[in-house]
């Protein structure tokens, strides 16, 4: 704000909008998100209005960054809870973040790995010879491969799974 005071006393305010202060339009045009998904994350303390001016949000610079770690986190598989937990509206980390986000790169890994074997297969089948895939033994060995993939999973899941007598 700046006050001019002349001899006549009369004042005049002038109000400048911060350079590091975005309208939600502002800050859509920055991230990609509709204004309803900003408003959105705000009701779900993720993303915090710094002030309002004319009835209107106003985000601070920073809240451009806190969209893009929050699209971030979502596209690693964490859900807007897990990252309300992990992020704060003010965009500080918590405490134990390194915990949740190795436990996430493990499923990641994880999916990645089978995301491979998938697509493998895939290329196999398109790539075969065999007019049937039945016909294939490549194809047998894939199968087999990934029921025991399977099979493995079960076991470590719930060690029981492969001593159970029907």
């Amino acid at each position: 704000m700046v006050r001019i005071l002349t001899s006549a006393s009369i004042q005049v305010e002038l109000w400048f909008k911060s350079m590091s202060e975005l309208s939600i339009a502002e800050l859509r045009a920055r991230t990609g998100l509709a204004s309803s998904a900003l408003r959105f994350y705000e009701r779900k303390g993720l993303l915090r209005v710094t002030r309002r001016a004319g009835g209107k949000r106003v985000y601070d610079e920073d809240a451009v960054e806190q969209v893009a770690l929050i699209d971030l986190l979502k596209q690693a598989g964490f859900t807007l809870s897990e990252i309300a937990v992990l992020v704060g509206p003010s965009g500080r980390t918590a405490p134990d973040w390194r915990a949740a986000a190795s436990a996430k790169l493990l499923e990641l890994d994880q999916r990645v790995e089978q995301i491979q074997r998938a697509r493998k297969a895939l290329r196999h089948a398109l790539d075969c010879e065999h007019d049937h895939l039945d016909d294939c033994p490549v194809h047998h060995r894939i199968l087999r491969a990934h029921a025991e993939t399977l099979a493995a999973a079960a076991r470590k899941s719930s060690p029981a799974a492969g001593h159970r007598s029907d």
